[in-house]
């Protein structure tokens, strides 16, 4: 086993009449402390207004897909018919949607910066009524492998560091809207992450990866590619190349123009093969404003078009 890997994304819940967004409380049992279980695998539990998924942990890039696909199919079987789920990084609610105390509860358990080594503040936005979703990466080790420094607590850090060269650089470039850089101002900070004991919990990202299983399949690959650089001892050359405070900088905004420098420069070189393919899979599609949420995983029978 090289390593486990699993996600927990966020989505907002649209009323498919009216068009508006909706509060995820009225409609979702599963809590924090007792998500419920789905019949294929992974939970559902409301998160503030959010729905969120949990999948099980994978151990491969076609079990993390499938898993994802499994996970959310049945999420929406539980949700009303005139909802659907959308996967955007933040929006206003109206008001009314805020009601509950719930809506109104941020921030959950404290969550740390891998670069200050100090907690982060919770969130706290000006505009009461502004929401956002993301999508942490939970990554693996059962002590036994060549991942195992996943479990100690410097291959924690160096592996938050990277990824955040890696995998937040890379979310700069694809996921630059001013709906995700809004994120970006509560939530996402560069090093946001939790230690776990099967190893760690990336928290930057927005749910812009769930978006197509290109997109997962691509955070499968460079998630992959974190862990080499760390496993081969260059995680302090990635950094100091790319620069520490550069690459904050460029997560903290969302930065697309020096990320993609940066990109070229430092991260071109080192990527797998794999990688690179979904990138620019990736990116193709966003540039030609072809990737559909619902049709990308066959949601609501909207199947996709070749």
């Amino acid at each position: 086993m090289t390593m486990t890997i699993g996600c927990d994304p966020e989505f907002f819940l649209k009323n498919i009449k009216s068009g508006k967004l909706v509060s995820a409380i009225p409609f979702i049992t599963g809590t924090k402390d007792n998500p419920f279980r789905l019949p294929l695998g992974g939970n559902i539990q409301r998160d503030n207004v959010a729905m969120e998924i949990a999948t099980d942990p994978a151990d491969n890039m076609e079990k993390f897909v499938n898993n994802i696909q499994n996970t959310l199919s049945e999420a929406i079987k539980t949700l009303p018919t005139d909802t659907e789920i959308v996967a955007i990084p933040s929006a206003s609610f109206d008001p009314e949607e805020l009601t509950h105390p719930e809506a109104m509860a941020f921030g959950c358990d404290p969550d740390y910066d891998a670069w200050t080594l100090k907690d982060n503040d919770k969130p706290c936005a000006v505009d009461n009524t502004f929401r956002s979703c993301g999508a942490h990466i939970h990554v693996g080790t059962d002590g036994k492998d060549e991942n195992a420094f996943l479990l100690g607590f410097e291959g924690k850090l160096n592996t938050i560091k990277v990824m955040d060269c890696i995998h937040g650089v890379i979310s700069s470039i694809l996921d630059s809207n001013k709906e995700a850089i809004g994120r970006r101002q509560l939530y996402g900070k560069p090093g946001a992450h939790r230690p776990k004991d099967y190893g760690v919990e990336y928290r930057v990202l927005s749910n812009y990866w769930l978006k197509s299983p290109i997109t997962v399949m691509m955070i499968y690959s460079l998630t992959q590619d974190a862990l080499t650089v760390v496993r081969s001892g260059r995680a302090n050359d990635l950094i100091d190349e790319m620069g520490e405070d550069q690459v904050k900088n460029v997560i903290s905004i969302g930065d697309s123009v020096a990320a993609t420098k940066m990109f070229e420069k430092s991260l071109a070189p080192i990527l797998s093969a794999d990688s690179m393919f979904y990138f620019n899979e990736a990116l193709a599609k966003l540039k030609a404003n072809d990737m559909n949420f619902h049709a990308e995983w066959k949601l609501y029978g909207k199947e996709k078009v070749a």
